[in-house]
């Protein structure tokens, strides 16, 4: 069976290259090798192999404003243009006006429709999150993953590498938290995920640091981040296999790339496929085409198995 795994990374847009913007670099080899040798900078023309889609995505929704997380992400993982629905962007958390469709028409639950292996979400969550007494934001991706009778991944299940930290090493929550979790290096945790990757149809990850940094809400430095976050997209694409696992890479909203203020951006977002789902792309030119590109790469390359007799 094909499988896809999709990193979504917040607040990365591809904005014009400068001194203002950390993307504009020649270090990073592994997301130039992405970007089929590009740096991640405008301007960023789209090109579409049997096994390589390189190309951006609107994500204003023909909306005015700053996109923002709640909208973006929800259009990204429903398919429905969930800025439209608000009449606004919206976030960072679901507003109610897309929460029907966020629990009826989400990604998971697509894929699940498809009857393949379960699709997971990689991301583990540490004990406090679990914890009734403590009130949390839901988020769009949890919500999501909730609709689809999903559990969320836990400290077990990250000790037993069946799950990463949010920042892949684990150090935050060694430093934040006070759990005594290993530390993994970018290609151990890129070796994790893709071991998840291959008992599963969809693997979900999502990676926030890069709008942290964007807003300058940690101190790390974004070339530092960038660093690491190249050596772990190094490693992956070492280790899957184009032939039977695809990897996309997209974005809700810019932000880290203009770091001269602190704000979102109203630039494109990247969209990379690297892998077998890359025809699939070719024609994805919004945050809603993402959803929708992914169920019939699915549907289209495993089909539908059949119903287990009763």
């Amino acid at each position: 069976m094909k499988r896809l795994l999709f990193v979504f990374l917040d607040g990365v847009g591809i904005g014009p290259g400068g001194p203002q913007n950390p993307l504009d670099s020649a270090a990073h080899t592994a997301l130039r090798r992405l970007a089929g040798g590009r740096r991640w900078t405008a301007p960023f023309p789209t090109n579409t192999a049997p096994r390589h889609h390189i190309g951006t995505l609107d994500a204003t929704l023909a909306v005015d404003g700053l996109p923002q997380s709640g909208t973006g992400q929800g259009t990204m993982l429903t398919g429905h243009n969930c800025a439209a629905l608000v009449g606004r962007h919206f976030g960072p958390y679901p507003h109610s006006s897309t929460h029907d469709v966020l629990d009826q028409a989400g990604l998971f639950q697509r894929v699940q429709a498809l009857d393949l292996d379960s699709p997971a979400f990689a991301n583990a969550f540490p004990p406090q999150y679990f914890d009734p007494d403590r009130r949390h934001w839901e988020s769009v991706t949890t919500r999501c993953v909730r609709a689809a009778g999903l559990s969320l991944r836990d400290l077990p299940t990250l000790l037993a590498e069946e799950a990463l930290a949010a920042d892949l090493t684990g150090q935050t929550w060694r430093d934040q938290l006070n759990l005594p979790v290993p530390l993994r290096r970018e290609g151990e945790a890129a070796r994790v995920l893709a071991d998840v990757t291959r008992a599963h149809g969809l693997t979900f990850f999502e990676y926030f640091l890069t709008d942290k940094v964007g807003h300058k809400r940690i101190d790390t430095a974004p070339a530092a981040l960038l660093s690491a976050l190249d050596q772990f997209f190094d490693a992956l694409l070492n280790t899957l296999n184009p032939s039977q696992e695809a990897l996309l890479v997209t974005s809700d909203h810019g932000n880290l790339e203009d770091t001269s203020h602190t704000q979102h951006t109203r630039h494109p977002v990247p969209l990379l496929v690297y892998g077998w789902a890359a025809p699939y792309f070719a024609g994805a030119t919004s945050l809603t085409d993402v959803t929708p590109g992914i169920v019939e790469a699915l549907r289209a390359e495993n089909g539908r198995r059949p119903t287990p007799s009763p």
